[in-house]
């Protein structure tokens, strides 16, 4: 068998051991016999050809010159050749989304660091962090499972605390055990770009402009040569930044309070996506991602212009399918649309006031959302329609967003989580410290086309 059979062989196998972890997460159960058998061969599979794998690449003398013996942006995620020590790794992801992992963690968290099992070990990152299962698909808002409790009444329940001889004080009004928590707001551009895992910086190799070609005059009398110009290359480069948040939480609580710890473990996630959401919108490139807001093609050009009559809804239309004839049309199959939902929400207003005969705004029966038959990809980072005097407005984006932005995620796609003990012991206060490195970049800018508005 040659090296890439087996490495299809190993990936096969290890996407069937995580299909079966997969299937009793989401029905809530533990592993039948069978499935513990079959997920115990696949395993076995996997690792009997990651090292059958590793020890074939040892002999590769291009790959053993290189530092590491990795080929610079060649080498799969780390779990495939490297086995599960590494930072990345499939193996990593399947063991960690396992029920004894997830008990495990939550008596770390809950013992401050002190409960330590061996079935912890399974996502760790290998510098203190734990992995937080599901938190590399950690988009969109989450309810916490779990039943409600049942709820004491009584006729003076409603004067507890006060002073009374009716008895209210002796009356216990339990607590809910679930805090009931904000929405995560939308945040599209994560969802429609390209995301890959990353161990390192990586360049990525870029056209700046064809090769051109020239008509040949008749060789006769005189020799004529061909003419043209070589294509130019250029490019940009994928690195890493780190964003994250701290939360303090006293012994007490967390020991005294026990949904509290899935709460603030959601905040941080939560938290983290927000500022992602921002930086992945609009932030500058320099020390921080760049965002994909004002770096794209330019659409149609000259700013459409809004006057807050009735024609602006005609003008808001006509800019939509203006724009869908600027993208070039290798770019179509895979285009869709960013904007926030203000900003959809006028759409559909304008498709209404026009009474169109052919609809431009749809839903699909899964709920899927589209404009002009394209998937929208609503942000809260996208700016909004302009009201008022303003010019160079950028509210809706039209494209490929997986050919033409692309995030890198270092160590692979989950939220790391780690528990901070010891510099606040002594107030009796624990750590909480969530955090995650990555960059994105726009790729091929042509790919994805702004349409501008501005407002009189």
């Amino acid at each position: 068998m040659n090296l890439i059979d087996m490495k299809q062989e190993a990936k096969a196998a290890l996407a069937k051991a995580e299909g079966i972890v997969a299937a009793c997460e989401s029905a809530g159960r533990t592993m039948t016999d069978n499935e513990s058998s079959d997920y115990n061969t696949s395993m076995t599979s996997f690792k009997s050809l990651g090292a059958t794998i590793r020890a074939r690449e040892e002999q590769n003398t291009i790959r053993a010159s290189w530092p590491g013996g990795r080929l610079p942006g060649l080498h799969a995620p780390a779990g495939v050749i490297d086995g599960p020590s590494a930072a990345f790794s499939p193996l990593r992801l399947a063991e960690a989304r396992k029920p004894e992992y997830s008990k495990a963690l939550h008596a770390f968290l809950s013992t401050g660091g002190k409960a330590h099992t061996e079935e912890l070990t399974a996502g760790a990152d290998g510098t203190g962090g734990y992995l937080i299962p599901g938190s590399e698909a950690y988009t969109r808002q989450r309810l916490a499972n779990g039943s409600f409790p049942k709820m004491s009444a009584a006729t003076y329940e409603g004067t507890q605390g006060s002073s009374t001889t009716a008895g209210g004080d002796a009356i216990s009004v339990p607590t809910w055990q679930q805090i009931v928590p904000l929405a995560v707001p939308d945040l599209g551009i994560y969802d429609a770009a390209m995301v890959i895992p990353t161990a390192t910086d990586v360049k990525i190799p870029q056209q700046s402009s064809f090769g051109t070609s020239a008509l040949k005059a008749e060789s006769t009398g005189t020799i004529a040569s061909f003419g043209g110009a070589d294509p130019t290359l250029g490019q940009i480069t994928l690195t890493a930044f780190m964003a994250g948040a701290l939360r303090l939480v006293s012994w007490e609580l967390m020991q005294d309070v026990e949904m509290f710890n899935q709460f603030i473990v959601d905040d941080l996630l939560k938290g983290q996506r927000i500022l992602e959401g921002q930086l992945l919108a609009t932030g500058g490139g320099t020390n921080q991602p760049l965002g994909v807001f004002g770096n794209t093609g330019t659409g149609t050009g000259t700013p459409y212009a809004l006057t807050g009559a009735a024609t602006d809804g005609t003008t808001l239309l006509e800019s939509l399918f203006d724009v869908t004839a600027v993208l070039k049309g290798t770019y179509q199959a895979g285009a869709g649309w960013i904007m926030s939902r203000a900003t959809g929400l006028a759409i559909r207003r304008a498709q209404m006031q026009t009474n169109l005969f052919v609809p431009v705004a749809t839903v699909d029966p899964d709920g899927t959302e589209r404009i002009l038959g394209k998937p929208v990809f609503y942000d809260v980072n996208a700016p909004a329609l302009p009201s008022a005097t303003t010019t160079g407005v950028i509210p809706i984006l039209y494209g490929d967003f997986k050919a033409g932005y692309i995030v890198g995620v270092r160590g692979g796609a989950g939220i790391n989580v780690k528990i901070l003990d010891q510099p606040w012991a002594a107030q009796g206060q624990l750590g909480i410290l969530a955090y995650r490195r990555l960059d994105g970049r726009v790729r091929r800018s042509e790919a994805i086309q702004a349409i501008t508005f501005s407002h009189s």
